[in-house]
């Protein structure tokens, strides 16, 4: 399937996952964000989670996932995850791939999932199971 071109919403997803990255970046703690759109329209948005001392790190895509769920939604429509750019002077946020980790966590919960990725510069929705290798 060909990466796509990402609707209004989609957008709108992206600027909700930048809005909560602005509002609780922290450099030594929180450093990308993400947000999931539920097939009903609800948007849940998290950071990553890392402890002071570097022993534990979790990746927002669970803690949006879980929160979702935890809401009683299992069925997902699009994700995507944002961190500053480094060395940035104007410190813009970007679009960025979750990890194959988060990939096929997310991936198990709904394999129907669509993410947002950045191409060639330009951002692309994608089916997540494109993003995955072949399952036997």
């Amino acid at each position: 399937m060909e990466p796509r071109p990402p609707y209004a919403a989609d957008h709108e997803l992206v600027d909700a996952a930048v809005e909560t990255l602005e509002a609780r970046f922290d450099p030594d703690r929180h450093r990308v964000a993400s947000a999931l759109r539920t097939e009903d329209g609800t948007v849940y948005t998290a950071v990553n989670l890392k402890s002071s001392v570097d022993q534990a790190t979790v990746h927002c895509e669970p803690v949006t996932l879980e929160n979702a769920l935890a809401d009683g939604h299992d069925s997902f429509d699009c994700s995507v995850a944002v961190r500053f750019r480094e060395n940035d002077p104007a410190n813009d946020p970007v679009v960025i791939s979750a990890c194959g980790v988060c990939r096929e966590l997310l991936y198990d919960y709904d394999p129907t999932l669509d993410v947002l990725v950045r191409l060639d510069g330009e951002l692309r929705k994608v089916a997540l199971s494109e993003l995955l290798p072949a399952r036997a």
